[in-house]
């Protein structure tokens, strides 16, 4: 899997895991392994979550993940653009790999 692709994978799952409060790494996995069928290991978990709050995309709180208000906006404009999860996930995958490229 690409960088972008893991990094889009597990900012759907926090983004569908956090709609009601901040979530831990287990809420978090438990949900991106519904969507891609797999559990992803702690190095591709750390590195996305890493990433993601370094480009102020989620927030963490003790050992709980949210979204910023950045991090909402992505996930709301990707919802309006499809309502299909896998569809989300590559939609996701696009506007991430636009900002690695920055």
């Amino acid at each position: 899997m690409r960088n972008a692709e893991t990094i889009s994978w597990i900012v759907l799952a926090l983004a569908i895991a956090s709609q009601d409060s901040p979530v831990n790494f287990i809420s978090i996995s438990q949900i991106a392994d519904g969507i891609n069928h797999s559990i992803p290991n702690e190095k591709e978990m750390q590195s996305s979550l890493t990433w993601l709050n370094n480009n102020k995309l989620i927030v963490k709180t003790g050992k709980k993940y949210s979204l910023t208000e950045i991090g909402k906006e992505i996930f709301s404009e990707t919802q309006s653009e499809t309502k299909t999860l896998l569809r989300m996930w590559k939609r996701l995958a696009t506007k991430i790999e636009l900002k690695l490229q920055v």
